[in-house]
């Protein structure tokens, strides 16, 4: 049973403002501080009480700020009144950018459940399972061409590995077209959560202006994409399996909606399990205690062999580490979702259009069950099961991202490929400041350079940066085992 939802604490004017200004600036810190001073359960609202629109929160509805397992179930189980907000941009009526928005993540009722039912075949548990040895033999490839000895951006080199892991087993080959689209999407989808994306000026010297023709170039590449998959199902294949499905009405799908649907799949393949696995090399390159234990597991179970990579997935203190990083710095650390109607959030009335920030930061670290909680401590796992709201994040509820095995397979295997065959070295003064677009990443570029694994382990170098008011970084020469 969760606890009792608390009672909602209101802020007007132009305090709400003033709190609206700091969550633009930084959401998660900003976030986590009205949670310390108000509760986990604030409520913005009539920042301009004269404004009548539904779609910008603060003038005409309120936004809502939560957290905890009992607002984080209420919120995500009653999806018909609450409704997940597009990946996408929207852009202007009538855009590609608009057509594009309708991605499964925004989808309710019938539609959704269809599209649900569509995508979860590959990313069944045994299909996933079936995957491993091709995942193994594709990260391993990825990690050997990884530059040694010079300077490197390791978010780049986590980016690329993820994403050959989803368009290889999941959209039918890693192939400079199939690139090129999974590319532009991640840049919409950067482009949306800016803040400039919200002045709605349709220039080609403005971001919204970007974004609506990006999202045609876009939308012109995924039809050229999916064209020769047209008659030609792979069940493997999701750009083959749209294309040739139905929509949910059983008609043939137009090309609204196969765009739509790819590029919702393509972003959910790769984005969050990149975010996971690179957050999770930074932590265990500034922890060298877990990091050591966690040579051993591999050097002990696998035997120090790459051919048998594949069981890394069942690896109990790998899993342990990688529940950790999402746990400390979850891939996607706010959830946004809106009201379809008037409704209420724990018996409190709010009318259409509210939007609320769900906080799977600050959820991560309630305190009762994650005592320390910004300590990374991948020990804390042994035998902590936390309810899938408690611990949401994949999200939860019915709408819970289908791709969790898919995810949490995939780093795992790659983290086991990379510490089995290069060093993270980080350069004295490392700094990383983070950025929620909407996943956790780094705001800059992640200079690196990289060593053989057989190297003998230098001292770790601490990091400085914002990253470090997200989590305590506990570092410590390491004693070399060579």
């Amino acid at each position: 049973m969760h606890k009792a939802a608390p009672k909602p604490v209101r802020l007007n004017g132009p305090t709400a403002l003033r709190w609206g200004l700091r969550i633009a600036q930084d959401p998660l810190l900003a976030t986590r501080g009205a949670f310390d001073a108000f509760g986990p359960f604030v409520i913005l609202g009539g920042g301009l009480p004269f404004a009548k629109t539904r779609r910008i929160p603060l003038l005409g509805v309120p936004l809502v700020l939560t957290a905890g397992a009992a607002l984080t179930a209420e919120l995500l189980s009653d999806t018909e009144s609450w409704r997940g907000t597009s990946l996408l941009p929207r852009g202007p009526r009538g855009s590609a950018a608009r057509r594009m928005s309708a991605g499964l993540t925004r989808l309710t009722g019938h539609a959704h459940a269809y599209y649900r039912k569509v995508v979860l075949a590959p990313l069944r548990r045994t299909n996933v399972e079936a995957l491993a040895k091709r995942m193994a033999d594709l990260a391993q490839d990825d990690v050997a061409s990884w530059p040694l000895g010079e300077n490197t951006d390791l978010w780049e080199l986590t980016r690329r590995l993820m994403r050959r892991l989803a368009l290889e087993l999941l959209f039918g080959g890693d192939t400079e077209q199939a690139r090129s689209v999974a590319d532009l999407v991640s840049t919409l989808m950067e482009r949306k959560w800016g803040w400039r994306a919200f002045v709605p000026v349709n220039l080609p010297v403005t971001t919204y202006g970007q974004i609506a023709r990006e999202s045609e170039l876009l939308e012109e590449r995924i039809r050229q994409w999916v064209a020769p998959k047209r008659g030609r199902l792979d069940p493997g294949d999701y750009a083959s399996i749209i294309v040739n499905s139905p929509d949910p009405d059983g008609k043939p799908a137009d090309d609204a909606v196969i765009v739509a649907q790819l590029a919702s799949l393509l972003l959910a393949s790769f984005e969050a399990a990149q975010s996971v696995l690179t957050w999770t090399l930074v932590l265990l390159s500034q922890h060298p205690n877990v990091a050591a234990r966690l040579d051993d597991e591999l050097s002990t179970r696998l035997g120090g062999s790459s051919a048998a990579l594949a069981g890394a997935v069942d690896l109990p203190y790998l899993d342990a580490v990688v529940k950790e990083s999402m746990r400390v710095l979850p891939p996607v650390p706010l959830q946004i979702r809106v009201a379809q109607h008037d409704t209420s959030i724990a018996g409190y009335g709010v009318p259409r259009g509210t939007r609320v920030l769900l906080s799977t930061f600050v959820t991560n670290r309630a305190p009762n069950l994650y005592p320390d909680p910004d300590v990374f401590a991948p020990e804390r796992w042994s035998g902590l099961t936390p309810t899938m709201y408690e611990f949401p994040v994949f999200s939860a509820g019915p709408h819970a991202c289908p791709g969790y095995w898919f995810g949490s397979n995939g780093v795992k295997i790659a983290v086991a490929a990379i510490l089995m065959r290069r060093r993270i070295q980080w350069p004295p003064g490392a700094r990383i400041d983070y950025r929620t677009q909407p996943t956790l990443r780094p705001s800059g570029r992640m200079g690196v350079t990289l060593r053989p694994a057989e190297t003998a382990q230098s001292p770790a170098v601490p990091i400085d940066g914002s990253i470090r008011g997200l989590v305590k970084l506990s570092w410590a020469p390491r004693a070399s085992s060579h």
